[in-house]
């Protein structure tokens, strides 16, 4: 059987591996518009041809069966060319996105005498067979009631990643919103056992978790032609569970997605005393039986992640070359589809907008305005506030999905748009004074460092001199100084030599290296007034309470500080930074210059961990690694990478130059600007103490963030 795979996204290798274990099976050929990514894919799968499109593929390799694994939105007109060719098609979820789509492609199937199938992969999870198996004979009796429950953590990159610069992640844009894409999965299990809707509700909340106040809880209460059907989907509940429970007669069963197990509850004739006991018992005893045989079984590779896809896509080949029952049927797929058009129904999601958000006050010309990027971010929004207090116009630029919530409150012009994306940069630069400029590309990402540090900074600067902009202060970082060529103790000035080898501090530290360079040389020829600020590492409310220069973190349960806890911590507190930012705009003395920004308390990490994290996490297990452990510790590491030929999690370079002892010298903003650290560690410490609000809990979406560290070691779990 030749099968060829459309579209190299993240499903995309499950589907490969899973076609290869086919027997007989040969993957001809792989499809996808980024030629780069297909031949990637390709060459990581052992496979030889990639095309642009289906045309060109079904030309030269003539596949019986074609993968549609690409966004939904595409999924109908992909399909709809491969059917026209006489391919079978096997089509991840959801099979279109509507109703009328759907028919109409296994209308064209039918016409064309191939197989069209939709992935309801969990329908065939070995736990869910389970289920199915003790209600097909009866052990359940009438089934009543059937609760279907599907939780998703918005943290991964489909909901927080760009496609491009200014671009919405593809699922805000589907027409039941962010929950299209994974409606199916918590559906077709539960519709399989209560039959059509008759009636249905559809309730909504929001708690925060999705950006501008989108509905992130959703409940579906359902009577249907069989049993009563209740479906919750969540994002803002912990954990995110998946699981089915089936309440019939005589039994009840519950399917658990995650843990892949079924315990079955049958009806008891025992005193109510003794079900107490015996529930629990016989609970705990199929979930330990369960768990044995599921952790054998996957040690010996009879079962694997997504099991139930490669099972569906098995036997849908089956049914291709034997004629068989198809694994998902035409009226259980177009079911699928209909009880989603009458959820969006009901729902009704709003497509977001991106007008900017301009208070009524803001039209006073007399204030001179303000352009902060990255105001969304940590240092951002202290700044926003700074700038808002000090009687300057704030105007920021969001990017779409960042969280705005807390801007609305203040007399703050919002901007939609991306530093990397020119134009809507240019927008937001409109009538502006004076621009702060602190977005830089905080994912880690090669990419998105490139894009919003590199790139960002490249436009800022084009119109910054283009409009005529009366002075730019740039938030750089201390990550630029090559402190691995310093003495300990050694202070650092801002004469001081830069990092030899940025690239080997990691993408962070390269992109701000590389855009200060840029910030430098129009600041040597006077393109405009321009000022560079070098913040250490950033702390305060709202920011990390145990940054990667301190050690490793995991869960807030455990702290493993590198070094014994006399390393002196370059940290400087946010309202300082944000006194720096101020006087560097308002003064000329200012201009064209660098400035290191430090407070210089001389805090140890062993004073700040007892200071502030052990007062917020007074339960935790802190444990104090010598240096030494940790270097043999790392070198083993970076030897097992290069054995396994893959990347390291910390290297050595790395390692010494996040933990070289140095002092950053700022004694020239002190002299120059008269600045000095307004706030001591000893309020810093107990204003973190009293705040509860930690970054590793902001809802938003990472990457133009404001950078507030001085080298990303970033080995946090």
């Amino acid at each position: 059987m030749r099968i060829a795979i459309v579209g190299c996204g993240l499903n995309s290798d499950y589907h490969l591996n899973f076609a290869k274990e086919y027997p007989g099976a040969e993957i001809v050929g792989i499809v996808d518009r980024d030629q780069e990514k297909a031949r990637a894919c390709a060459d990581k799968h052992g496979i030889r041809a990639v095309f642009p499109g289906i045309q060109e593929l079904v030309d030269a390799e003539n596949p019986d069966v074609i993968h549609i694994v690409t966004p939904p939105r595409t999924h109908a007109a992909l399909a709809r060319e491969a059917l026209a060719r006489r391919c079978h098609v096997l089509i991840e979820k959801p099979l279109a996105l509507d109703l009328q789509e759907a028919t109409e492609l296994y209308d064209l199937a039918e016409r064309q005498g191939v197989r069209l199938c939709a992935m309801h992969n969990h329908f065939f999870d070995p736990c869910m067979a389970r289920a199915h198996q003790l209600v097909r004979e009866g052990m359940a009796g009438e089934i009543m009631n059937v609760e279907s429950y599907y939780g998703l953590n918005t943290r991964i990159p489909a909901f927080r990643e760009y496609p491009a610069p200014n671009v919405l992640p593809w699922l805000y844009t589907l027409p039941g919103g962010v929950y299209h894409d994974f409606m199916a999965h918590p559906l077709y299990v539960m519709l399989e056992y209560t039959g059509r809707p008759k009636e249905l509700k559809v309730m909504k909340r929001s708690h925060g978790v999705l950006p501008r106040d989108l509905p992130d809880e959703l409940k579906v209460v359902i009577d249907g032609e069989r049993a009563f059907g209740t479906l919750t989907f969540s994002f803002a509940a912990r954990p995110h569970l998946h699981f089915l429970r089936i309440y019939g007669s005589s039994m009840m069963v519950e399917v658990d997605f995650n843990t892949m197990t079924t315990v079955a509850h049958p009806q008891s004739r025992l005193p109510k005393a003794a079900q107490k006991a015996t529930y629990n018992l016989s609970e705990s005893s199929q979930r330990f039986s369960q768990t044995v045989s599921n952790v054998s079984n996957f040690l010996r590779g009879k079962l694997k992640p997504y099991h139930g896809m490669k099972l569906l896509i098995h036997r849908f080949y089956d049914a291709v070359q034997g004629g068989g029952e198809m694994p998902v049927t035409r009226d259980q797929a177009l079911l699928v589809i209909e009880t989603m058009d009458r959820i969006w129904e009901q729902l009704r999601p709003e497509p977001l907008t991106f007008d900017p958000v301009i208070p009524p006050s803001s039209t006073r010309a007399e204030k001179q305005r303000v352009l902060v990027t990255g105001g969304t971010g940590f240092l951002g929004k202290n700044v926003v506030r700074g700038l808002t207090q000090a009687g300057y116009q704030v105007r920021v630029l969001a990017r779409k999905l960042s969280p705005i919530e807390g801007l609305r409150n203040g007399n703050v012009e919002i901007y939609f748009g991306d530093v990397a994306d020119k134009a809507s940069l240019a927008a937001a630069f409109e009538g502006i004074d004076l621009v702060v400029h602190a977005a830089a590309g905080t994912s880690g990402k090669k990419q998105d460092c490139e894009q919003g540090t590199l790139q960002g900074t490249r436009n800022v600067l084009e119109l910054c001199e283009g409009r005529k902009v009366r002075k730019l202060v740039y938030i750089s970082s201390c990550s630029v100084y090559g402190v691995t060529d310093c003495k300990t103790d050694q202070r650092v000035t801002e004469g001081s030599a830069l990092e030899r080898f940025p690239n080997r501090r990691g993408d962070y530290s390269a992109s701000k290296q590389a855009a200060e360079d840029l910030v430098r040389w129009s600041l040597e020829r006077s393109r405009f007034p321009a000022v560079i600020l070098r913040p250490g590492t950033i702390y305060g409310p709202g920011g990390e309470v145990f940054s990667p220069m301190l050690g490793l973190s995991l869960f807030d349960k455990l702290f493993v500080v590198f070094g014994l806890g006399g390393f002196i911590l370059p940290y400087v507190y946010i309202d300082n930074v944000v006194d720096a930012i101020i006087k560097s705009l308002q003064s000329r003395e200012a201009d064209n210059r660098i400035f290191n920004v430090a407070d210089e308390h001389g805090i140890t990490k062993r004073q700040y961990m007892q200071a502030v994290v052990k007062r917020i996490h007074p339960r935790a297990l802190v444990l104090y690694c010598p240096l030494g452990l940790l270097y043999a510790a790392t070198a083993a590491q970076e030897f097992l990478a290069r054995l396994l030929n893959r990347a390291p999690f910390l290297t050595r370079y790395r390692l010494i130059s996040s933990q070289r002892s140095v002092r950053y010298d700022s004694s020239k903003i002190r002299e120059t600007l008269h600045w000095a650290p307004r706030i001591s560690f000893a309020e810093a410490a107990a204003r973190m103490t009293s705040s509860t609000v930690s970054v590793s809990e902001d809802p938003g979406q990472p990457g133009r963030e404001s950078a507030d560290h001085a080298d990303a070691v970033r080995v946090t779990s």
